[in-house]
């Protein structure tokens, strides 16, 4: 099984007004999609947690016209959850129409993050190249793919959010010391190690770091 890492903009945003919803100071809302479904008559419900909401979150959601019901809560470390039910744009039912057409799964949580939406979709990499070839135009500008590899289920939530490279290069990393104190080896001995330039090290650490102090922060 095959596991494509993608990323829809959210300065692009191709899912419609709903999204900007959460917004809170302009800024895109920051959590997670723990479960999204297309129900038989077209709409959809998911449920949402969020790092951070308005204030002002279920005036937005009672007074939007393709809201069709909804639920808000806080959790127990000051975020909120919300059970939404809405009526999606078009290109967004025609996309998660696509799962279902080409038998493939999300694997939840699916992110949101201040730069956009973070999924990861499995499936055969027939199946996944069909339903991406198959995107609505509305998704183009939007739709990058980061990478594709082998699905390798995950225990820890923040290992989860890396690629296969990523985690390669941090376990190499962790197992030679380079984050004891005082440090054990230097960037150019790792990048020998993993056959590559010490750039391209820094920069997979770089990003591993940031993915972990975001969630963390």
């Amino acid at each position: 099984m095959k596991c494509l890492r993608a990323h829809f903009d959210a300065e692009e945003n191709p899912f419609g007004s709903p999204y900007n919803l959460f917004a809170v100071d302009d800024r895109h809302p920051r959590g997670e999609l723990r479960d999204l479904r297309l129900r038989p008559d077209g709409t959809v419900v998911e449920l949402c947690l969020l790092e951070d909401a308005p204030p002002d979150i279920e005036a937005r959601l009672s007074e939007h016209p393709d809201i069709v019901d909804f639920d808000v809560g806080e959790t127990t470390d000051g975020g909120v959850v919300c059970h939404v039910h809405l009526v999606p744009l078009d290109d967004v039912q025609r996309l998660l129409e696509l799962v279902d057409e080409h038998d493939l799964l999300l694997d939840t949580p699916i992110r949101l993050t201040r730069d956009g939406v973070v999924v990861n979709v499995l499936g055969t990499h027939t199946q996944l190249s069909g339903a991406v070839s198959s995107l609505p135009d509305s998704f183009q500008d939007a739709f990058c793919v980061e990478g594709l590899s082998d699905y390798e289920p995950v225990r820890n939530g923040v290992r989860a959010e890396l690629t296969a490279r990523q985690r390669e290069v941090l376990e190499t990393a962790v197992e030679r010391g380079y984050y004891d104190i005082p440090r054990q080896v230097s960037v150019e001995a790792l990048a020998d190690e993993l056959d590559c330039s010490p750039s391209t090290v820094s920069e997979h650490l770089r990003k591993v770091e940031s993915n972990v102090l975001t969630r963390l922060g």
